[in-house]
């Protein structure tokens, strides 16, 4: 099915993967629906109000952490509160997108959520986010365990640190980045829409519980 002939796609997060991705997708023919989990407004009620413009959607991609996950910082250095911000408001904010596209998405529908490769390899100074990552990849592997009996895939797609966070990247933090070694070359953003676009059309409806790698084998899974 041509992407002018599915309903739109609704791109949550407030990073530079979130934007990029839904820049992408737009030049790619998707009508585009966006929604910043740090706005004001909730993400049910965000939910509603692109719904109401755009229709139900098709697909539903989540590209978001808390800004607080980017500050990098000692894990024996975690009050509480630092720990709530730099983790646990990212698996929040997770579940509720989740839930709400759930609840929005027609039978055989599509979430992908784009997460940064930091849990694969750990980040010194960012437990909390190595945490919220795979909190966030765990609870989509339950989701598309759970949803396939409605034809609704959840997959998982892996970009490189400093792509997802772009400006917000901590200083000082060793992340992974594509250099002259990557085997493609290609932007992760380019190939994160990519897997998007194909895992919501007709060629990716095999696919759900997945975690695929949109970073040129910067990281390979075990």
């Amino acid at each position: 099915m041509a992407a002018d002939e599915r309903g739109p796609t609704i791109v949550v997060g407030s990073t530079a993967a979130a934007e990029g991705l839904a820049e992408r997708l737009t030049s790619r023919g998707e009508t585009v629906g966006r929604i910043d989990p740090c706005a004001a407004m909730s993400p049910g009620a965000a939910f509603d109000v692109v719904v109401d413009e755009l229709g139900a959607p098709a697909s539903v991609v989540l590209a978001h952490l808390d800004p607080a996950a980017a500050v990098a910082r000692p894990l024996v250095e975690h009050s509480d509160e630092q720990w709530d911000g730099a983790g646990e408001r990212s698996v929040r904010v997770a579940l509720q997108v989740l839930q709400h596209a759930h609840h929005h998405l027609p039978d055989g529908g599509t979430v992908v959520v784009v997460l940064p490769s930091v849990a694969a390899i750990g980040v010194p100074g960012l437990v909390p986010m190595c945490t919220a990552v795979e909190s966030i990849r765990l609870m989509a592997k339950v989701a598309a365990r759970r949803w396939g009996a409605r034809g609704i895939t959840v997959n998982v797609v892996l970009v490189p640190l400093d792509a997802f966070l772009g400006d917000l990247a901590p200083e000082g933090a060793h992340v992974p980045s594509l250099g002259p070694a990557s085997l493609s070359g290609h932007d992760p953003l380019d190939d994160a829409a990519a897997l998007a676009a194909m895992l919501g059309g007709p060629d990716g409806r095999a696919l759900t519980g997945a975690t695929l790698g949109a970073d040129a084998g910067t990281v390979m899974q075990p």
